[in-house]
């Protein structure tokens, strides 16, 4: 590590998500569980969770407070918190999904930390991550685990790492490539959007949940098929599944936009590398058609996908505001006003493609990426919907926030979407 450590301002999102974390009690974290798919022990995993952490920079970062928040980049990895566990029996991944999210993690100490859970063997069985969401979305924890995976099976010697250099926010990339965003720092909601909350409760009551479900990657090449067939982006279907599926939450409430997270990398010029990590994903809001739960999926698809080609050709917004002109006074305020306790959600269903991860590395020999999720207790979207391909399987992830959204209308909804997406495939 060179002795002037990497340093630089946080972006307006970067700021904004730090923040909301911090008052909402460990939302807008990211809540990773990655299973270990062959034998492995603790000593090999370490040092390879070292080579991480000495060559990507923002895993080194935390927060210095001052006029504007900065990111120092300075934190040695024996100061990243490290547990390990020893599993008496199968690991529940929905309960220990909520109890992670309970961890709020202190930014101007570091920003992630680690659990092993180990066999009776001693072997480590599963890796969990959590992290501030400023720091790395759902790509970067693909990228991450394919570079451990690669040092793995590599004799790569961890004195001779050096360090990638510490990319700009993505804001600030997004704007200097002619790209741009709202007013606001934080999406509004425009239009006749009224869903309710379920039951309200202060941030400091409401459990962060996440729920899984796998399937063949076939199923999903299928889908693609479709989606290419039908000349619509495979993101605007998945766009359209989750914002048709809502009509089987129980009291069903009017639902006027989904909310898009898209990969910003290829959108920078030049394009962030892929052995990059970072916050790189970047929202935009679609508006949903006045007859979205009887209409087609298809016709809805379409109409969303003319909208992402619009943010695409840089005719349309993105969500949040990309001006690295901000005041973190403001910051802080509105991060104050979105996480406080209230009687109805501010945006609409979350949705991320996050995409397949053999676009991203050779073939991964030890990991398999199982749930990835934020931590929803900021109250913003009543759940998000993340899918993603692994060498596997294909991964749907749902998450949402007690009692703000309960279990069962959360069931309802899985239920829903996959008999969609089955329905669809079967179909097409």
């Amino acid at each position: 590590m060179s002795l002037e450590p990497f340093s630089r301002e946080l972006g307006p999102q970067e700021a904004l998500f730090v923040e909301m974390t911090r008052l909402s009690h460990g939302g807008l974290q990211f809540v990773s569980f990655i299973r270990v798919c062959e034998p492995l022990k603790v000593g090999p995993l370490r040092e390879g969770l070292a080579y991480l952490h000495k060559r990507h920079p923002l895993l080194r970062a935390r927060v210095k407070r001052g006029e504007r928040l900065r990111w120092i980049c300075d934190v040695d990895f024996r100061d990243i918190p490290l547990e390990i566990c020893h599993l008496k029996s199968d690991l529940n991944l929905e309960e220990a999904f909520k109890t992670h999210a309970l961890n709020c993690l202190d930014s101007e100490k570091y920003v992630y930390s680690l659990r092993l859970y180990l066999n009776k063997e001693g072997l480590v069985e599963w890796v969990s991550m959590i992290n501030i969401h400023a720091v790395l979305d759902g790509r970067s924890i693909m990228t991450l685990f394919s570079d451990l995976d690669r040092f793995l099976r590599s004799n790569t010697n961890l004195e001779q790492v050096e360090s990638l250099p510490l990319q700009e926010s993505i804001a600030s990339q997004l704007e200097a490539s002619g790209y741009f965003g709202e007013e606001e720092l934080e999406h509004k909601s425009k239009g006749d959007f009224s869903w309710a909350v379920e039951k309200e409760a202060a941030p400091s009551e409401r459990k962060a949940c996440a729920i899984s479900y796998l399937m063949p990657p076939e199923k999903i090449d299928l889908l693609a098929q479709l989606a290419k067939k039908n000349k619509v982006k495979l993101t605007a279907v998945y766009c359209a599944i989750a914002s048709i599926a809502a009509r089987a939450i129980p009291g069903y409430k009017k639902l006027t936009e989904v909310i898009l997270a898209m990969d910003a990398r290829g959108l920078c010029s030049p394009n962030i590398p892929f052995d990059h990590i970072g916050s790189f994903s970047e929202t935009t809001s679609l508006a949903l058609p006045p007859n979205v739960v009887s209409a087609d999926i298809i016709d809805v698809a379409g109409s969303l996908n003319e909208q992402i080609d619009a943010v695409l050709l840089k005719q349309r917004p993105m969500t949040k505001n990309l001006s690295s002109d901000y005041n973190m006074e403001d910051i802080t305020r509105m991060a104050a006003e979105v996480t406080a306790q209230q009687s109805s959600f501010p945006a609409g269903i979350i949705v991320s493609n996050v995409g397949n991860m053999r676009f991203l590395a050779d073939e991964i020999r030890y990991f398999e990426i199982q749930k990835p999720m934020i931590t929803l207790t900021n109250g913003i979207n009543p759940l998000m919907v993340v899918n993603y391909t692994t060498y596997r399987n294909s991964v749907f992830i749902f998450g949402y926030c007690e009692p703000l959204i309960s279990k069962e209308s959360i069931s309802k909804y899985i239920d829903e979407y996959m008999d969609i997406v089955n329905e669809l495939i079967s179909g097409g």
